[in-house]
């Protein structure tokens, strides 16, 4: 027991090895509540003897779940740790519909939707139907009712007639959705909530669920934690309430008020202390947190020396502030003697829009940068059309994948051609494929006009699918995903296609890459010993009464699309060259759980952070909090005078509450000796060598923040400059 214990403070000591069966481990940003989460579970397998393959563990990203992993196969071995149930809600969600869901009527071939699929299907829908609903807002509507548990009731009829349109909409999409034989992410968690209502027996063996960053739960997410425990109600959460920033996504703060309701005797432990950052920038993180008088009161104790006050800069415009932003990154480089490096920095953004005039401005100075959450790789275009081909051979019925590929590469089967056949498919009840398919094998003859060329293509196309679905089917007891892969390259001339689509040897060269590079993947899944593990690892317990649906080896390749469906939404595009060290720019939201010696927030102005379509300002000052505590050592905040509207802004009102700027710097630090040594012991770093800065700091035109006036006006050199231009 000491092994885990070891390391921890009392706070943290407390919380692993509490005997309270309903447990609240309140950890604020840097306390270490990974640490805490992961050393709890070893415990409970440890020391309370509970049996691994019976404890679900919740994360919200696979990232946090591979880290979860890893650390308590420090405590206990890899053999104990793979059989805990342990992932994202989506991906334990999916293994009980994967293994139960015959009996709420699922199809075992069922696949996953993915944003784009919901968008198309919900796009044709609205044309059909002649609506008014934007496709992206009616998305995002029907996403944010299933997460509130909300299902539309016929008995009780919309009144009005814009939600009567949404409620035939969201009938239609799930008709839809139905008959292509898919669920989207929502309903992953929703079915899988309605399996286990309707059969608890399926979660008889459960000794322990844990969950991670507790307050981003929605009402399902909260609902699965109830049901997954209903045999022994031995529940251990970890969450933040002033760290909970998506509501837009339905996240509700209340449900850790709701949990004590639920149950009682739920103990609460605080944990205060700090590990992350300095001491001044934890006082003006919870100056700004404590405006808000509803939140219960918490202190963060800095386990860090004082440090630096956070800077709270006003620049003239939002192409000044960009500037000034890349020589603050140039000097304290210099001025750190190299210890800070371009991965160092990171600029935390509102909004993603706010971009464009701080990468112009590092492009311009040839400073690397990196943007979270570009164009991640799944959603490239010559992955998704490999990906898309792999669907329809796996499920068939998948029409919107259907749709997506028939004609690529060009196969003389036209877009109007392509939209009669759907729309023919819809009105017989059948699934475009099975139209397909019948139409080219001769057992239909389609209202639609189809001439030989396009016959011809739509031949090529079904002979495509009959050959991959061939190849699955030879599989026996040794599937091969990259020799599928190369049946589909080969039948559609993938290479030449994309080396006529993509002329330049480079951008051909990249976007082949692309492929080779999911081929890897999916050799990498296809070894015997991979599959084992993830058999395994999906594999729930025998439990009596109730019969597990079993896998074969055709169920690889599904199983390889199920892992590429959620992975999607956080598998990001590759670096063009990864020993390059960048800096990073990123939206506050998807630097959460993050964090990084200097951190920069821009824009701080009222209309974006509070943003001006925010709901809750109480949630927007929250963001602001979760972004100043990213940062170890330095934090900027600036606000422009105007932005890249040239409109007149005013600063958030966060930061002009009566006490606040006294907590803040107006202009970036003085970083003398003294103050780089400061920062070396905060990042545990080796402190530069005097020599070192002295030859940096002659390649700088300042060596001090001290060209922009603080009232943020023109600098009197670049003012005298245009006058002399004019």
């Amino acid at each position: 027991m000491e092994d885990i214990l070891h390391g921890l403070n009392n706070a943290q000591r407390s919380a692993v090895a509490s005997p309270a069966e309903v447990l609240q481990v309140l950890a604020p940003p840097g306390s270490g509540k990974t640490k805490t989460l992961t050393a709890r579970v070893a415990y409970l397998v440890a020391c309370k003897q509970l049996r691994p393959w019976n404890i679900i563990v919740c994360t919200f990203t696979v990232k946090a779940a591979s880290e979860m992993k890893e650390r308590i196969t420090s405590f206990v071995g890899a053999d104990v740790a793979k059989q805990l149930k342990l992932g994202t809600f989506h991906s334990v969600a999916l293994r009980y519909l994967r293994s139960y869901g015959q009996y709420i009527g699922l199809d075992k071939d069922f696949n996953i939707a993915d944003s784009a699929d919901s968008k198309a299907i919900l796009k044709r829908v609205i044309k059909r139907l002649d609506l008014s609903i934007e496709p992206g807002s009616a998305l995002g509507r029907i996403s944010s009712r299933k997460a509130k548990g909300i299902v539309s009731n016929p008995e009780k009829p919309a009144k009005k007639v814009e939600e009567q349109e949404f409620d035939r909409l969201y009938d239609e999409y799930e008709a839809t959705l139905a008959a292509s034989k898919l669920l989207d992410y929502d309903d992953i968690l929703l079915r899988c909530c309605f399996l286990l209502r309707s059969h608890p027996q399926c979660v008889a063996n459960v000794e322990a669920v844990l969950i991670d960053e507790f307050q981003d739960t929605n009402n399902v997410q909260f609902d699965m934690m109830s049901l997954f425990s209903q045999k022994m109600n031995v529940i251990t959460i970890v969450g933040d309430p002033d760290q909970s920033i998506y509501g837009f996504r339905s996240a509700e703060i209340k449900n850790l008020t709701r949990m004590k309701k639920q149950w009682p005797d739920t103990l609460t432990i605080n944990l205060e202390e700090n590990y992350r950052s300095s001491g001044a920038i934890l006082h003006a993180a919870q100056k700004i947190i404590e405006q808000d008088e509803k939140r219960p009161p918490k202190k963060l104790q800095a386990t860090h020396s004082y440090g630096m006050r956070p800077v709270l800069r006003k620049l003239p415009s939002a192409y000044d502030e960009a500037e000034w932003l890349v020589s603050e990154i140039k000097r304290v480089q210099a001025m750190s003697g190299n210890m800070m490096q371009p991965d160092d920095f990171a600029i935390l953004l509102r909004s993603a829009a706010l971009s464009r005039a701080i990468e112009a401005a590092l492009g311009n100075a040839g400073v690397a940068y990196r943007m979270v959450g570009g164009l991640r790789f799944y959603d490239r275009v010559e992955v998704k059309l490999i990906v898309d081909y792999l669907r329809v051979i796996s499920q068939p019925d998948y029409s919107e994948a259907v749709e997506r590929i028939v004609n690529v590469p060009p196969r003389r089967v036209g877009e109007e051609t392509v939209k009669k056949l759907r729309e023919e498919a819809r009105e017989q009840g059948m699934s475009f494929w099975k139209l397909i398919i019948d139409t080219v094998q001769g057992r239909r003859t389609p209202k639609t006009k189809l001439n030989d060329p396009c016959r011809k293509g739509l031949a090529s196309f079904v002979n495509v699918i009959l050959s991959g679905q061939k190849k699955v089917e030879s599989w026996g007891e040794g599937p091969s995903l990259v020799d599928l892969i190369n049946i589909i390259a080969q039948k559609i001339s993938f290479q030449a296609y994309l080396k006529s689509k993509y002329p330049e040897e480079k951008e051909y060269e990249a976007r082949w890459s692309n492929v080779e590079e999911l081929m890897a993947q999916a050799a990498d899944l296809s070894t015997p010993g991979k599959l084992k593990d993830m058999a395994e690892a999906d594999r729930l317990p025998t439990l009596d009464d109730m019969e597990q649906s079993n896998n074969s080896a055709e169920d690889v390749l599904s199983v390889f699309l199920a892992n590429i469906s959620l992975a999607a939404s956080e598998q990001k595009a590759k670096d063009g060259d990864e020993q390059v060290k960048q800096v990073t720019i990123s939206t506050i939201h998807a630097s959460k759980g993050l964090e990084w010696p200097v951190v920069f927030i821009p824009a701080c102005y009222e209309g974006s952070i509070p943003h001006s379509r925010a709901d809750d300002n109480d949630e927007e000052r929250r963001l602001l909090y979760v972004g100043m505590t990213r940062a170890q050592a330095l934090l900027y905040l600036s606000c422009p005078i105007k932005n890249t509207q040239k409109e007149d802004t005013t600063m958030s009102s966060f930061l002009t509450q009566p006490g606040a700027a006294s907590f803040f710097e107006e202009h970036g630090p003085n970083l003398a000796l003294s103050a780089v040594t400061s920062l070396s012991t905060t990042l545990r770093r080796d402190c530069p060598q005097p020599t070192v800065v002295a030859q940096l700091k002659k390649g700088l035109e300042r060596d001090e923040d001290n060209f922009w006036p603080l009232n943020g006006e023109q600098p009197p050199e670049r003012l005298a400059k245009w006058d002399n231009d004019r």
